[in-house]
């Protein structure tokens, strides 16, 4: 099992994982942190506490990103950059909110690209 592997047993069982520096905090529901559980914290420490340093800064880097909405490559298409996630989404031109449209537009006009 990888720490990636564990994290995402980890969050299956409603286990929250905190790094602090060095220091791994996890939150568990009663019954759920087992003698093994224990064990494959230990032994995966360090990767744990470096995937979740990884995503912090990645959550942290969307959000200073904020929502985007842009014209995507594709034509008649919207792409929206979700803060929370930092996921890029992909929108149909025709599915969108007109308002989505018009900040596109206005992103458009204002970057100088042309669609």
């Amino acid at each position: 099992m990888t720490a990636r592997d564990l994290l995402e047993e980890l969050g299956e069982r409603d286990v929250r994982l905190e790094a602090e520096g060095l220091v791994l905090h996890v939150d568990a529901p009663t019954g759920v942190a087992t003698d093994e559980l224990r064990a494959a914290l230990r032994k995966h420490k360090r990767d744990l506490i470096r995937l979740l340093e990884r995503e912090r800064l990645r959550l942290e880097e969307a959000d200073r990103l904020g929502l985007v909405i842009r014209w995507s490559r594709e034509s008649g298409w919207i792409s929206l950059h979700d803060p929370t996630t930092g996921e890029w989404h992909e929108v149909k031109e025709t599915e969108c909110f007109a308002s989505m449209v018009e900040s596109s537009r206005a992103r458009r006009r204002f970057v100088g690209v042309r669609r």
